[in-house]
């Protein structure tokens, strides 16, 4: 709208004088400050602590020492790193650090719960203390562990990975990123984007085989083909058909790669898939009702197994509904990946599941239970720091309350002590201070001869990065909701 000019009468201009000089310094001032202090101000509010900030969603994401908790149920461990971390800075010792990156903000949308993150912590924390105090580890460069909160998701992974690069440089002298943890569209974005900074990954949890490609990348965990493969082994002696139920949303990685692998490991000429495969997609609403659905297909198709391809959240709705099909006379077994061993499983549902003839198992990474059954698989100086409950310094000690059961901290501690491994090969040149491009160059001789004693099992790793000949755990759902280690495989 435009607004019509008004004459107004010529206001007489008072005689001009000088003004005093420290009137024009103040007006500077001012200018100087809405300026400079009014963005910083503006900045320091968008600020969770230094290094961290708080995104649009209202999550802290970022890089920290341990001196900022990301939740309430971390500070404690984030305390023992900082102490740790502050030790190492003031000892006068060379020292690299080691990003452990994860969701450490969690929303509705994360398939892992908060015990998961931090397991993940301590398991790397364990792992760190043993690099800085135990002989048999080497002994430098020291290590510091920062932590990196790329959010719920993966979703603030660029920023993250940003001050990741910049970490590089000293004080920081960052060398590594261990953790990542899930399988998602992100987790690959930020891994490419770190290979492409030469940045070496140290991956704890994913397991998808899509990550095959990325430069610079070493996995803890068997890919899915291997999982799958050990499944399928360990199955195929009770089974001749199967049917596949699978999660087919974009932005998950790990349900594809799963079911991809398992069709492949299974169908021979003595196994075949009854029925086509049953289709569902997580990020939308109603999954409940559309596994509903699904009840009379598998009832009709009668698999010896149903094959689950999905996240353990999910799985345990399917299961609620399986509880109640009308072909109960007639025994459901399921058999699905990894992810159930993050999700707890409630009594009340497993117990139902027990009574109506639905039996679940599930591949895991890790399990404590594994270093008793199986003992020629693992070395024994590599699980101590889990194991023994005398030791101060050691898992059952210093988390009482925690398990080890879900394998987060045993995958998390391997991904660090692998990385630590790395760092301190690398680091046996008099005065050279050891580079990330350095644990680059390195990371080809961790096999063999070199192949470094994970709790998880031994880790040799071929030219994809992935761990050969690993051992697989399979899981048994307990009536209580408990899991029970039935059967060391090989992927």
């Amino acid at each position: 709208m435009e607004v019509a000019r008004q004459d107004f009468p010529e206001i007489p201009r008072p005689p001009w004088r000088k003004p005093k000089w420290w009137l024009v310094a103040g007006a500077v001032l001012v200018v100087v400050a809405a300026v400079i202090v009014v963005p910083m101000v503006v900045r320091a509010a968008d600020r969770c602590a230094e290094g961290v900030l708080e995104t649009d969603t209202g999550e802290c994401v970022g890089v920290t020492d341990g001196g900022y908790a990301f939740a309430p149920e971390l500070a404690e461990v984030e305390g023992l790193i900082e102490a740790e971390n502050d030790a190492v800075a003031g000892g006068g010792k060379p020292f690299v650090s080691i990003a452990l990156m994860i969701p450490m903000t969690l929303t509705e949308d994360d398939s892992m719960p908060v015990e998961w993150v931090r397991h993940h912590m301590q398991g790397a924390y364990v792992a760190q203390y043993r690099a800085n105090h135990d002989p048999a580890t080497g002994d430098q460069p020291l290590i510091r562990l920062l932590l990196a909160n790329p959010g719920s998701g993966l979703a603030s992974w660029e920023p993250v990975v940003a001050e990741l690069e910049r970490r590089r440089a000293a004080p920081d002298r960052l060398v590594a990123v261990a953790g990542i943890g899930i399988s998602l569209a992100t987790s690959r974005d930020a891994m490419k984007r770190l290979s492409a900074a030469k940045i070496p990954v140290f991956a704890s949890t994913p397991s998808s085989d899509d990550l095959v490609d990325i430069d610079g990348l070493l996995r803890m965990a068997p890919t899915n083909a291997a999982q799958a493969r050990a499944a399928a082994n360990h199955i195929k002696a009770e089974a001749r058909t199967a049917l596949l139920v699978q999660d087919d949303t974009a932005a998950e990685l790990y349900p594809r790669t799963l079911a991809e692998s398992f069709s492949a490991a299974f169908a021979d000429a003595d196994h075949r898939f009854a029925g086509q495969t049953e289709f569902f997609d997580s990020r939308l609403g109603g999954v409940g009702n559309t596994f509903l659905q699904m009840i009379p297909n598998i009832c009709t198709a009668a698999p010896d197994v149903l094959y689950f391809a999905g996240r353990g959240e999910q799985l345990l709705v399917l299961v609620a509904q399986l509880v109640e099909r009308h072909c109960k006379e007639r025994p459901i077994r399921i058999l699905t990946g990894d992810d159930l061993s993050a999700v707890p499983f409630p009594a009340e549902l497993a117990q139902r599941a027990a009574n109506a003839g639905v039996e679940v198992l599930f591949t895991a990474l890790a399990h404590p239970d594994a270093w008793r059954a199986a003992p020629a698989e693992f070395d024994p100086q590599a699980t101590y720091y889990l194991r023994d409950s005398v030791c101060t310094v050691c898992f059952p000690v210093l988390f009482p309350d925690d398990t080890l059961d879900d394998a987060s901290a045993i995958m998390a501690h391997d991904a660090v002590l692998t990385a630590v491994r790395t760092a301190r090969l690398s680091g046996n040149r008099p005065g050279h201070a050891v580079t990330a491009e350095d644990l680059l160059q390195v990371k080809n001789r961790l096999h063999g001869e070199y192949a470094v004693p994970g709790a998880s099992g031994w880790l040799s790793f071929d030219e994809h990065g992935s761990p050969i000949a690993k051992a697989v755990p399979i899981m048994r759902v307990q009536p209580d909701g408990t899991a029970r280690f039935t059967h060391l495989a090989k992927s």
